[in-house]
């Protein structure tokens, strides 16, 4: 597999993306002021896990899939539509490899931004009293970048499985509400119809399946490893084998989502004929002797008008418009 190449180049691409730069400017902002905001006052300490616990519930959860989302939804259909996905498999790249690649380059690119992100804040809390754990927020900080990987995977994915952009970004778009704003929505009506008890075909509880819907979400399965680590007790006591469950399902978000791309990919018929035909730019009227071989003339219509007036201009001979 020839990947790092492919990984160099996107990760250039898209560490210099302008929506990149401001998103993450964002990011780093508003991380960084609420760990201002919420400094004790003199005399009083503060552990960096309550910083923390007030970062993840109003900043993570809505700005780093968004940023996740936004860099890398046209990854494989902005390649497409701006002709360069072609002249890059004509190198010795497959088209797993050119999946593969975006992906990691994208998910460097991410990460990058979130580590800065991370390491003012601790820098801003340097400053007054702290309770500094260090393996806390070093835990939490790479289950951050988990998050936005895993993001990353579900956005490139589903633009390799697309064959357009404007496909790739509506998806991109439902995808964002549906786990992040609305998916108590979509459990509300389940909780309704189960609320008077589960069917004797469920082989689950109200509250299991409420949990399961809630590890399938990326948001929710990443709440529960943030929830360990902030408390203290990952992998451990009774909550041990739900937050396995959750980081079980944020790496098969990662994996298969890409797998499930490359496989409708290899599907796509990337040199098929247009629906749409370029306008002619020459309208030109050729005697028959001066017309070009047959083989010309079985081209699609634009082809066949760029050959014409190539050919009568190549025998210098006047025509007729």
């Amino acid at each position: 597999m020839s990947v790092s190449p492919i990984v160099k180049k996107d990760f250039q691409d898209a560490i210099r993306s302008r929506w990149l730069l401001g998103l993450t400017a964002l990011f780093v902002g508003l991380v960084s002021l609420s760990a201002y905001i919420v400094r004790p006052a003199p005399g009083q300490t503060v552990s960096s896990n309550s910083i923390l616990q007030i970062i993840n519930q109003v900043f993570v959860g809505i700005l780093v899939p968004l940023i996740a989302l936004v860099i890398s939804y046209n990854a494989i259909t902005g390649e497409r539509e701006s002709g360069s996905l072609k002249l890059l498999l004509a190198l010795p790249h497959s088209r797993a490899d050119l999946v593969v690649g975006k992906v990691i380059g994208r998910v460097g690119a991410l990460t990058v931004p979130l580590l800065v992100g991370f390491i003012l804040p601790a820098v801003v809390l340097a400053v007054g009293p702290l309770e500094f754990q260090a393996v806390t927020y070093l835990g939490y900080v790479l289950a951050v970048c988990l998050l936005g990987a895993v993001y990353v995977a579900i956005a490139v994915g589903l633009s390799a499985a697309v064959a357009t952009q404007r496909l790739a970004i509506t998806g991109a778009i439902l995808l964002y509400f549906l786990f992040v704003p609305l998916w108590d929505a979509v459990q509300f009506p389940l909780q309704i119809w189960l609320s008077g008890g589960t069917p004797v075909w469920l082989p689950l509880t109200l509250e299991e399946l409420l949990r399961l819907l809630e590890l399938i979400n990326p948001n929710g399965a990443f709440g529960f490893i943030a929830d360990g680590l902030l408390t203290g007790g990952l992998y451990q006591g009774q909550g041990a084998r739900l937050e396995i469950s959750a980081t079980l399902m944020l790496v098969t978000w990662l994996i298969a989502l890409p797998l499930l791309g490359v496989v409708s990919f290899e599907n796509q018929d990337l040199w098929m004929r247009p629906r749409r035909t370029a306008p002619c730019l020459f309208r030109v009227t050729v005697k028959n002797e001066l017309r070009p071989p047959m083989a010309d003339w079985s081209a699609d219509k634009s082809t066949r008008c760029v050959t014409r007036a190539i050919h009568v201009l190549q025998l210098r001979q006047p025509w007729e418009s």
